[in-house]
């Protein structure tokens, strides 16, 4: 079989499955990953053979795409400011709305001459490591209560870490619940927390990923509670985190009851996505 009929073989398949699916892009991605080549390669040789060894492989993947695995964890891959970071099903895939909760610190980092940080779930490590990457005086601490998302975080901490940038001496991962135990103190407290509520209707591809990291409770803001509460506690300057689309009303009640001033940000598709927020009291 050739790469074209292979190719044409996978989108038959999607296609008859009902799903949504970018039909054409996922095949490509998901062949390319099994011969060790690039989409343009496929587009370049698509008369090239397909070895039996890799048609069975391709077949298995296109089988569990069609049963809702996403395609970042069937090829352990997701892209995050321009860098692949290793993902499989313990972690968070990665979203481009994140990469706005880094490009929004960078004001305060810099005015506020930020230098400890403190990531509350780690999960794949993206935050951190982007930050250390981007800021080479930060010194960071992320924790995670999964000790498998800490192991795909040390994955990608190993993966990005050189003699220059010395990744592995800036950030320390620690498996805790939030700051539990941790005594250092911190300038810059940031997380991506699970916020939607527990119940509410998802797409079945996000419910293949871990649902510690997604539900944050019963309404859904829970998690986000405690963490503005114990950044206050900490008396820990900037704040910034995710959030949902309608928890900006709730977030800003509970960030002026302990003292943080915030600024929101939307995502891409212009809804309310996060805040980044300066603790206020005994200024």
């Amino acid at each position: 079989m050739t790469v074209a009929q292979a190719l044409m073989w996978a989108k038959r398949e999607l296609i008859a499955s009902n799903k949504t699916l970018r039909v054409g892009l996922e095949s490509e991605i998901l062949l390319a990953h099994v011969m060790g080549v690039t989409r343009q390669w496929l587009h370049t040789w698509g008369e090239k053979q397909v070895e039996e060894d890799q048609f069975k492989d391709f077949q298995e993947l296109i089988s569990k795409r069609i049963s809702h695995i996403p395609i970042a964890y069937l090829i352990q891959s997701a892209s995050f400011y321009s860098r692949d970071f290793y993902v499989d099903s313990s972690v968070l895939i990665p979203r481009p709305e994140s990469e706005l909760l880094i490009d929004n610190l960078d004001f305060y980092i810099r005015e506020y001459n930020v230098a400890r940080v403190a990531e509350i779930g780690v999960g794949s490590g993206v935050l951190s490591i982007t930050l250390a990457l981007k800021y080479p005086h930060l010194q960071i601490v992320a924790t995670d209560i999964s000790k498998d998302a800490l192991e795909v975080a040390s994955v990608n901490l190993e993966r990005f870490s050189t003699i220059d940038s010395d990744l592995k001496k800036r950030i320390s991962l620690r498996h805790t619940s939030l700051l539990d135990g941790i005594k250092e103190e911190f300038d810059l407290l940031i997380s991506n927390p699970p916020y939607i509520a527990r119940g509410e209707e998802l797409d079945l591809d996000v419910l293949s990923e871990p649902h510690i990291a997604l539900f944050g409770g019963e309404v859904g803001d829970e998690i986000l509670s405690e963490i503005i509460a114990l950044s206050a506690e900490r008396e820990i300057k900037i704040l910034a985190c995710e959030m949902g689309c309608d928890q900006r009303q709730s977030m800003q009640k509970k960030l002026e009851h302990f003292s943080y001033k915030p600024e929101f940000y939307r995502d891409y598709a212009r809804l309310d996505r996060g805040f980044v927020a300066c603790y206020v009291a005994n200024p």
